[in-house]
């Protein structure tokens, strides 16, 4: 064994590698105190735009804009050792990483959460909806359901997107990332901010959405303000009743839905920053805008089911638990 000390080592670029037997271990010894490291393993750093353009599986480094480790799994790259957990203080650390900001990621959510929106459905609210061509609206669909109605528009600051494609790979509204959840009910789609700012971002809804005439008072509901549920503690959830009690339209709802966790070390300053909604049946609007970072929102159109009325908190409850119990299956809650 042979000892070699130096200051530096340093390599050409662009790939500097250091051959090893693949029986062997690398040790990094340092010096420990009880008071804390004498010595360190410092790591490269960067921001989320100066990731290596073309990285490999195994590849970590100190990502400066989320200020935590990311390692690179050989699709996307994967947060840890991220969130408010007390492994410092020798407890557990329960944090995990929210990494929908990556593309594939969401994506891979979205694929998951299609496969079962089928089961999110409270008693009387399994309706189904499907999109006309263009798949951005819903047109005199399932029982004239809507006349010309249902585009739903991505919303950040007060302004709002044209309308989304339910069919669609998704897309995105200037820096807010969005994909749907399919064309058949219950229409779902999923947005996330941007990775280092804290914004507000939401849905909207407009068009004739009612059923002639009107139909019954629309009105609002708040679901959910700042719960726990599935493990998610940050929860919002804010419904709009359209139209109702029609001889051949069912009743419309629009679900809206504000998802964090102490868990992403998220933060929501205002769960509702902007609710709104039109009181007129035949010409109306719903707008829904959470000020969050490191969180999720989501929309969906529901209804209670042919002429059957309004849906209630109870029942808007049920469709959010149900929701974020898959949600959580996937991104590691439960």
């Amino acid at each position: 064994m042979s000892n070699i000390k130096v200051d530096s080592i340093k390599g050409h670029d662009p790939i500097f590698t250091i051959d090893m037997d693949p029986t062997a271990n690398l040790n990094v010894n340092g010096t420990m105190s009880v008071s804390g490291p004498n010595s360190q393993l410092a790591i490269p750093k960067g921001t989320t735009a100066q990731r290596p353009s073309s990285p490999t599986a195994g590849m970590i480094r100190f990502n400066t804009s989320i200020n935590g480790m990311e390692v690179y799994n050989g699709t996307s790259w994967s947060e840890f050792g991220i969130g408010t957990g007390n492994a410092g203080g020798g407890g557990t650390d329960n944090s995990i990483s929210f990494d929908l900001y990556n593309s594939s990621s969401l994506a891979s959510f979205a694929s998951y959460m299609q496969g079962r929106k089928n089961s999110w459905a409270g008693s009387g609210t399994n309706y189904q909806y499907e999109t006309d061509n263009p798949d951005q609206q819903i047109s005199d669909a399932q029982s004239d359901m809507y006349d010309g109605g249902n585009r739903t528009q991505v919303r950040k600051d007060g302004s709002a997107s044209g309308d989304i494609g339910y069919n669609s790979s998704g897309g995105t509204y200037s820096d807010i990332i969005w994909r749907p959840l399919g064309y058949s009910w219950p229409l779902v789609a999923i947005a996330v901010g941007p990775d280092s700012t804290l914004t507000r971002y939401g849905w909207s809804r407009q068009g004739n959405l009612g059923a002639d005439g009107g139909g019954g008072s629309p009105n609002s509901v708040t679901v959910y303000n700042n719960a726990t549920v599935q493990g998610f503690d940050m929860v919002y959830a804010w419904l709009v009743n359209k139209a109702y009690n029609q001889s051949s339209d069912p009743g419309v709802s629009h679900l809206y839905c504000t998802v964090g966790s102490s868990r992403w070390g998220s933060t929501i300053t205002d769960g509702f920053t902007t609710t709104d909604y039109s009181s007129n049946s035949d010409n109306d609007y719903s707008n829904y805008e959470s000020t969050s970072q490191k969180c999720f929102v989501w929309t969906a159109l529901v209804s209670k089911g042919q002429t059957n009325g309004s849906i209630s908190a109870s029942q808007a409850q049920t469709f959010v638990d149900n929701f974020l119990f898959d949600a959580a299956t996937h991104l590691g809650f439960n």
